[in-house]
């Protein structure tokens, strides 16, 4: 077991590392796209995705929260969207590798320990995945309802890759170990907080299920997988984490969206005080 005081210390660690690189990360896009930005108006801007994205459905609010907060300090569209396109395109191939590392590495693991759980966590896990499948499928039938929009996407994404080829190999390379920290700093979170638990799961089965219920939001129709993700970490997706479940789900949505959240206003507000003093002076 591991003091309590030291648990939440460092998680709120691990919160200020991850929008730390996430922040960088977008640095690096912009300057390779050659435009500048600063830390400060990126980490506000970032903060207005995240805070957007857990208050919506699928995480669709992110984006467009990011791209207003940058048009209100004065960067235009048609710098602000192609650095956010070239982002998304980079994220997922390592999303991907790095989720199919962990099924290699813990995967059966995890597996046998739902089995060994008992009828709860299976249930569950059928419960989270078929909601999952839902939320794929309301994106399916929102493409096919939107045709226009689906082909405006798939534009979008052959210019962005154009960008990315533009970009240069070498910039597109700085990111991806900024992306594999902003994972890993996420995916700690839950290992951390059951290290306080006795007889917890080992930290790589919490990791892959760490893994699938925060990268599984994005196709989860509640915002944030608000109540999906939660029931299933109650009924057993992590293991069993005993009588400490309850808290530990709290705390988690506190250090994966929470703090976000609460620090997206204040943040955003000051940046965008900041930069009116700046055009007066």
């Amino acid at each position: 077991m591991t003091s309590v005081l030291l648990v939440h210390g460092a998680c709120v660690l691990l919160v200020v590392l991850n929008l730390a690189v996430r922040t960088w990360r977008t640095q690096v896009i912009f300057f390779g796209l050659k435009h500048r930005a600063s830390f400060a108006d990126v980490a506000a801007a970032n903060l207005a995705g995240d805070a957007a994205a857990a208050l919506t459905p699928l995480r669709f609010g992110g984006l467009p929260a990011q791209i207003a907060f940058f048009q209100r300090i004065g960067t235009p569209p048609m710098v602000t969207i192609p650095v956010l396109l070239v982002e998304s395109i980079l994220l997922y191939p390592v999303y991907a590798l790095l989720g199919a590392a962990l099924a290699l590495s813990a995967g059966l693991e995890w597996i046998e320990l739902l089995q060994n759980a008992g009828s709860t966590a299976t249930r569950m896990t059928q419960y989270v995945g078929g909601l999952f499948i839902v939320g794929w499928l309301i994106v399916l039938i929102a493409r096919r309802a939107a045709p226009g929009h689906s082909r405006m996407v798939g534009r979008s994404v052959r210019d962005g890759m154009q960008l990315v080829r533009g970009m240069g190999i070498a910039t597109a390379l700085r990111t991806v170990p900024l992306t594999v920290v902003d994972v890993f700093t996420r995916l700690a979170l839950l290992p951390l907080l059951a290290s306080a638990v006795p007889n917890a799961p080992p930290p790589d089965v919490l990791a892959i299920a760490s893994f699938a219920m925060l990268y599984g939001q994005i196709a989860m129709p509640t915002p944030g997988g608000a109540g999906i993700v939660d029931l299933g970490l109650m009924g057993g997706m992590a293991g069993d984490l005993g009588s400490d479940a309850g808290e530990i789900v709290v705390w988690w949505r506190v250090y994966t969206a929470g703090l976000h959240i609460a620090a997206a206003l204040p943040v955003v507000w000051w940046r965008l005080r900041s930069r009116k003093r700046e055009a007066r002076a």
